[in-house]
């Protein structure tokens, strides 16, 4: 019996999808941050339609059409040719006709190389989500970590995304600029976002894996860590400088010290509630809370 390829990682809201590997690793691999690939020892390479519609045909025979969700990975699926996309994602609509929603990683370079038609034609062939790693809209911080992208890209291929009718994702990452440029970093970032107007905002914690580039520059005193606090601040601002908007905010990740969760046209005030009013708890309960919180991938 033919044995699916297995993903290395997905966005927590697709904890309970059928995944789908359609590449494997990352094309881009230089972010000085991310260890993730490196880590699993997964080297980039592309896998040929036949493997990706045999591991489908092998899921609809493990599970017949017991999915509401699925997700292509790993990295980058939008890296791969249009009709390579199309052929994949019309098959799992058929081997799976009760899936709500189809979602993909899709890095800002690789949306803005697709045309608009391209792009419509993606969408039309059964794809409705793209999570994007903004990470930061600060072009410094994006030029330290080597994302390969800057912020008026960010900006042309969110939109360009959107108006092809796909739901948008873009992630924020606490603690990217350091001590540094955090100001740059959530003022960047801020300026992104409110051009852009994704459909969700993901809020995570800089993790840095021991083995990770990030790790040589801090052992070298070439960054500086933000400290745990200095997320939590960084979260705030973000949040007092989004225009309000139907965007929804998520801090879906267990590494987040604060959770807050809420569309910014409705519930700003509200979070922004909630992190004033942690960030006047006493000193010693502050540290205690953010010792109390793992540090996770």
């Amino acid at each position: 019996m033919h044995s699916p390829e297995q993903l290395v990682i997905r966005p927590p809201s697709e904890a309970h999808s059928l995944l789908i590997r359609t590449v494997r690793g990352c094309d881009w691999n230089r972010c000085l941050f991310c260890g993730i690939y490196d880590l699993f020892g997964v080297p980039h390479s592309t896998r040929s339609i036949e493997e990706v519609l045999a591991d489908i045909d092998a899921y609809a025979g493990m599970y017949g059409d017991a999915f509401d969700t699925a997700f292509l990975g790993d990295a980058n699926p939008l890296q791969l040719p249009t009709d390579f996309l199309v052929k994949i994602l019309v098959h799992v609509r058929k081997r799976f006709p009760s899936l709500k929603r189809v979602t993909a990683y899709g890095r800002a370079s690789s949306l803005a190389k697709k045309s608009a038609d391209e792009l419509n034609a993606i969408h039309a062939a059964g794809l409705d989500r793209v999570h994007t790693g903004m990470e930061s809209g600060s072009n410094a911080v994006l030029a330290l970590h080597k994302k390969g992208t800057n912020s008026q890209q960010l900006i042309s291929a969110g939109l360009k995304t959107m108006a092809s009718g796909m739901e948008l994702s873009y992630y924020f990452l606490l603690g990217l600029g350091g001590q540094a440029l955090w100001q740059d970093h959530v003022k960047g970032s801020a300026e992104v976002l409110n051009a852009v107007k994704p459909h969700f905002i993901r809020v995570r914690r800089l993790w840095i894996h021991p083995a990770s580039k990030l790790m040589e520059k801090i052992n070298a005193n070439e960054f500086t860590e933000q400290t745990p606090e200095g997320t939590v601040i960084e979260l705030r601002d973000l949040i007092e400088q989004l225009s309000p908007s139907p965007v929804m905010l998520a801090c879906d990740h267990a590494n987040n010290y604060i959770q807050v969760f809420g569309r910014l046209d409705e519930n700003k005030d509200e979070m922004l509630k909630t992190l004033n009013s942690f960030l006047a708890l006493p000193e010693q309960v502050r540290q205690e809370h953010y010792r109390s919180r793992p540090s996770v991938l």
